[in-house]
């Protein structure tokens, strides 16, 4: 229940692109000779959905222990807890980027 409180505090989603959660895990499937597409294929989730969770723009705490466990890695080490404080520097540091882009 306090999981969900604090998940539900972070704001609508989508959520905004970690770079250092991605890093972390396609640094991990690396390790493997893995991609996102295998991974997807040995957990029996879609590609979609697990491209969501592992750039942060979908939390889901049961899809990121189980990329976790496949992986062999600590899920705080994979996927970091962000508090509302730092999605929303996040959201700021993305728009702001969408601007200079456009």
């Amino acid at each position: 229940m306090k999981l969900w409180r604090e998940i539900s505090e972070l704001g609508s989603r989508p959520y905004p692109l970690d770079r250092e959660r991605r890093r972390r895990v396609l640094v991990a499937l690396a390790e493997r000779d893995m991609t996102i597409s295998d991974l997807a294929k040995s957990l029996g989730l879609s590609r979609a959905l697990l491209s969501y969770v592992v750039s942060g723009r979908r939390i889901s705490p049961k899809t990121e222990r189980r990329i976790a466990e496949f992986l062999g890695k600590p899920a705080d080490d994979l996927f970091p807890f962000r508090t509302p404080e730092k999605i929303g520097e996040m959201r700021r540091a993305e728009a702001a980027e969408k601007e200079r882009m456009a």
